[in-house]
């Protein structure tokens, strides 16, 4: 198992990330508001790239890559709080090829139409034509299609005529709603085991991206910053924070990759790989996004810097595809393999 980039590979991130540093800058987040008009033009974009379809067969409209390229693009845009409806959409695509939707999965992959992730508030359950229970949708503006997960099912459910009034939210640059998913027509439902698995990879792509993008704000700030006649970044109680964040972040990187290897290859130990990277991905994006606020003093936590942005998003992405809690539970239940 090779950790390293393959050079097509590297060609892929770089290429990604010379995209998003000039397409979606830090400083776009600088006591801004969520706009719809710009949010739909970076999901085409994205769509255009072919991001959304990289890790969907040819024969299904995609790029024909795997979710090794997934991942290395979610962490690049999780360096910069990019958009997370890209998640949703990139699931949404394959279940609804698997469903034979070729309509809603050439919308979702043109950019034209989006999809949004159901999150339970309660206990949801599936019936014959849909799904009962409430809970929080994630990226409604657009949503064509809204993805839930319930038991060991990947229920499609059809938001294009539903009313989803959005909610007032941690995160004001991702649109939230909630409502009981009952009246949501049923698109598809599919076996959950192959969605939640590639939902958990995406979303520790886009965590370790989190905690990268923090590292780097802090340390360029403390590069810059000077107290007494020095950059603050001479003082230990300021570089040491910063390496043991970057430490952090390599760590998470290192299991992310493990992970989409384990993903890809249908290894026997994809459900620890997958579970230990979502956690440890998320346990760096939050300390590091807290270094990043308390380093950068009084202003950390105003709408002059986007510093906060990196904690939102990052707890706001805990519950997406299991919590810390049940994914350690998990962990404790798996066996351990010898390699």
């Amino acid at each position: 198992m090779d950790l390293i980039p393959t050079d097509d590979q590297q060609q892929i991130i770089d290429l990604a990330a010379d995209f998003i540093i000039n397409e979606l800058p830090l400083s776009r987040l600088f006591d801004a508001h969520y706009d719809a008009d710009k949010a739909r033009l970076q999901r085409q974009a994205m769509a255009q790239l072919g991001w959304i379809g990289i890790g969907l067969a040819e024969e299904g409209g995609g790029v024909g890559m795997t979710v090794v390229e997934e991942a290395f693009i979610l962490r690049e845009i999780g360096r910069v709080i990019g958009p997370t409806s890209i998640i949703p959409a990139i699931l949404a695509a394959k279940l609804a090829h698997e469903a034979g939707l070729n309509d809603l999965r050439d919308a979702l992959l043109s950019g034209e139409g989006g999809a949004a992730l159901a999150v339970a508030e309660t206990p949801l359950s599936a019936t014959a034509d849909g799904v009962s229970g409430t809970a929080r949708i994630y990226n409604v503006q657009d949503a064509q299609a809204v993805l839930a997960i319930v038991g060991d099912e990947a229920l499609l459910l059809d938001a294009s005529g539903a009313s989803l009034q959005e909610l007032p939210w941690l995160d004001a640059f991702t649109p939230v709603a909630r409502r009981d998913l009952a009246g949501l027509p049923l698109l598809a439902r599919v076996p959950a085991a192959a969605t939640v698995h590639n939902g958990l990879l995406l979303t520790a792509a886009y965590l370790t991206g989190l905690a990268e993008g923090a590292v780097a704000m802090v340390q360029e700030y403390a590069g810059i910053r000077e107290t007494f006649g020095r950059k603050i970044g001479a003082y230990q109680a300021v570089r040491h924070p910063i390496a043991e964040g970057a430490a952090r972040s390599e760590h998470a990187k290192s299991l992310l990759y493990v992970a989409a290897l384990a993903l890809r290859d249908g290894r026997d130990d994809v459900a620890l790989q997958l579970s230990s990277a979502k956690v440890v991905a998320h346990r760096a994006a939050t300390r590091n996004a807290d270094i990043n606020i308390q380093l950068h003093g009084g202003i950390g936590i105003t709408n002059d810097l986007p510093a906060h942005h990196f904690m939102k998003r990052a707890l706001m992405l805990a519950p997406w595809f299991g919590g810390r809690k049940p994914l350690l539970d998990a962990l404790l239940d798996e066996p351990l393999l010898t390699i």
